[in-house]
C-alpha cells in the first residue's frame, strides 16, 4: 500500500490500464466520426451526407471508385472552403483522398468475396462448415483492421498537409456540421 495515497499497487496498474483504453477508445471514435464521409462513399450509403447516392454520381447500382472520387473531391471542397487552403493544398488532399478511396475499394471487393462466402455456407444443403465460418470472420476482422489503418493513414497525411490553424477550423467545422 501506498503510504501517502492509501492506494495499494495493484490498484495503479489497474486505474492507468483504465485511462489507456479510454484513450485507445476515445482516439476509434474520433477516426469513426472523421472517416465517416469516405466510408459512406465506400458503402453506397447516406453516411454523413444526409442523402443517398443512388441516382448521383453513378445510377442505382454501386458506387464506382471513380464515382466516389468525384463525390468526396466534392466533399473535400467543401470542407475546405472556409480554413483558406491554398490550391497546392486542396489537390494535395485530393490526391490522398483517391489514393484512400482505391484502397478501400480494393478491400470492399474482399470484403464483397467473403459475403458470398458466408451466404454459400448458409444457402447450402449440407452441414455449416464451422471452421470455414470461422475463416471468413477472421478475414472480416483484417478488412476492417486493414480498413481502419489506412483512414488513419489518411487522416494523417491530410492533417500534414494542413496548418495547426486550418486544422483546428476545420474541426470546429466539422463539428458545427454535426451538431445539426
Amino acid at each position: 500500500m501506498d503510504e501517502q495515497t492509501g492506494v495499494t499497487g495493484e490498484a495503479k496498474p489497474r486505474r492507468s490500464r483504465k485511462i489507456v483504453y479510454a484513450a485507445i477508445g476515445a482516439g476509434a471514435l474520433l477516426t469513426l466520426i472523421a472517416a465517416r464521409p469516405i466510408t459512406a462513399a465506400i458503402q453506397n450509403t447516406a453516411g454523413g451526407f444526409h442523402h443517398s447516392w443512388r441516382g448521383h454520381w453513378g445510377g442505382g447500382g454501386a458506387m464506382s471508385p471513380e464515382a466516389a472520387k468525384e463525390h468526396l473531391q466534392v466533399a473535400t471542397k467543401w470542407m475546405l472552403r472556409d480554413i483558406d487552403a491554398s490550391a497546392e493544398q486542396q489537390d494535395k488532399i485530393n490526391g490522398i483522398v483517391n489514393g484512400a478511396v482505391d484502397d478501400l475499394f480494393r478491400l470492399r471487393e474482399k470484403h464483397q468475396q467473403n459475403r458470398d462466402a458466408f451466404h454459400a455456407q448458409f444457402g447450402g444443403t449440407g452441414a455449416v462448415d464451422r471452421a470455414a465460418l470461422e475463416e471468413i470472420r477472421k478475414s472480416e476482422m483484417g478488412l476492417a483492421d486493414e480498413a481502419s489503418k489506412r483512414l488513419v493513414q489518411a487522416l494523417a497525411d491530410v492533417s500534414d498537409t494542413l496548418t495547426p490553424e486550418q486544422r483546428q477550423a476545420l474541426a470546429e467545422r466539422i463539428h458545427k456540421h454535426h451538431e445539426r
